[in-house]
């Protein structure tokens, strides 16, 4: 090695001993923050609760059955001083880089939230796929005081929660901040998010000696979909509604279930699912024809009809094609008389294929949207049994 290379590399050593990582902190400096809660005051100011993490009540070496993450509030007018004032009451430095939750209460979401995530879009300090939920029917720190006896943060198990329910029923709509700020700037699409409430007495679920009983007073319940006008709430989808919007949209996997006659009904399990829209202008009024094309396999029969015979599963086909188009209608049509705000996306896909005709309405979309002429169109294949061919049923009937 040369004089030269030589005198530059112990040079660059001493820099690197002289800095270091400046902005380092250690783990027993800081409280991970994992959720926030967002609600009206009672001097109209908004106040913001932190959910924080107890670190050593998760680490089964030190717990001492305390509870296993702190809250604390305050009340304000802005997001960036709630935050920085946030150690009036908490002890270490926070850190927002594993949010998973920001609840807003019923109340904060009707009068508009924008100016609420612009703070937590723009702002270094926060991951931008923590989770939108709306507590329906409680109060928002109610969610993040909920505890649990599997997962004990609040926030975390709403998390893994939803994540189960995407991949497994597929009734979960995505309300990540890059998802909720994009349907908020698009034209022709407003935002959704995850409903939440608490099933039970939400005043029982504070304690963590209540996780002892085999029934728990207090459960975080998954409640359907919220949905916005712009940026305020505007109306909510139950559970199988939501289902029924997420097949607009395309669904990984699920289980659907149809009548198979006076006995009984039968189950699909999707693994495979594509939607598509057509988009149109008919005598200036906006159609558009939802293509949903399903696979899967039949995972539960009740009726006594035997699976080793072709009739039985065109028939199947058929009765799940027509139950798909009109529970997905009647979905549609709710939410086009009763809320009129396109939170399908619809609007988006005429721009795409009638883009000049969808600028001449884009300022009035949402009445277009209104009365559209929307046609649910269903293709179901089903391409194995999943179970025994012989059900046992038959011979009951013997």
């Amino acid at each position: 090695m040369s004089r030269k290379k030589f005198l530059v590399t112990i040079l660059l050593l001493l820099l690197g001993i002289a800095t270091g990582c400046w902005d380092r902190k250690e783990l027993d400096q800081v409280s991970l923050v994992t959720g926030l809660a967002l609600e009206i005051s009672e001097d109209d100011a908004f106040s913001l609760t932190i959910e924080a993490i107890n670190a050593s009540e998760l680490n089964a070496q030190t717990a001492e059955g305390l509870a296993p993450t702190i809250t604390y509030e305050l009340k304000g007018l802005t997001m960036a001083e709630l935050l920085n004032k946030m150690n009036m009451g908490i002890t270490r430095e926070l850190n927002f880089s594993h949010t998973r939750t920001l609840i807003v209460d019923e109340k904060v979401a009707e009068e508009g939230i924008s100016k609420f995530l612009q703070f937590l879009e723009k702002s270094g300090q926060f991951r931008n796929d923590f989770q939108i939920i709306v507590a329906k029917g409680v109060k928002a720190t109610d969610i993040i005081t909920t505890t649990y006896p599997i997962q004990k943060v609040p926030s975390m198990k709403m998390y893994e929660q939803f994540t189960t329910i995407e991949e497994t029923w597929g009734g979960y709509p995505q309300s990540a901040l890059t998802d909720f700020v994009f349907s908020l700037t698009s034209e022709g699409r407003h935002p959704v998010s995850a409903a939440v409430t608490v099933k039970g007495k939400p005043e029982e679920g504070h304690n963590v000696d209540d996780n002892k009983d085999l029934d728990l007073d207090a459960v975080l319940e998954y409640s359907g979909m919220a949905m916005f006008h712009n940026d305020r709430l505007v109306g909510f989808l139950s559970v199988e509604e939501t289902r029924n919007y997420m097949w607009t949209q395309d669904i990984n996997r699920t289980t659907a279930t149809a009548p198979c006659g006076e006995d009984g009904y039968f189950a699909l399990q999707i693994y495979n699912s594509h939607t598509k829209v057509d988009a149109s202008f008919e005598n200036d009024v906006p159609k558009f024809t939802v293509r949903v094309i399903i696979e899967g396999d039949i995972h539960d029969n009740q009726c006594a009809h035997g699976l080793d015979e072709i009739s039985t599963y065109e028939n199947y086909q058929k009765i799940m094609e027509e139950h798909l188009e009109e529970k997905l209608t009647k979905t549609i049509t709710s939410v086009q008389e009763n809320h009129g705000v396109d939170v399908f996306g619809f609007g988006e896909h005429l721009s795409k294929q009638q883009y000049k005709k969808f600028k001449e309405h884009v300022d009035d979309w949402d009445e277009e949207f209104s009365h559209a002429v929307i046609d649910v169109v269903a293709s179901v294949y089903i391409r194995r049994d999943g179970m025994r061919t012989k059900s046992f049923i038959d011979q009951l009937d013997e």
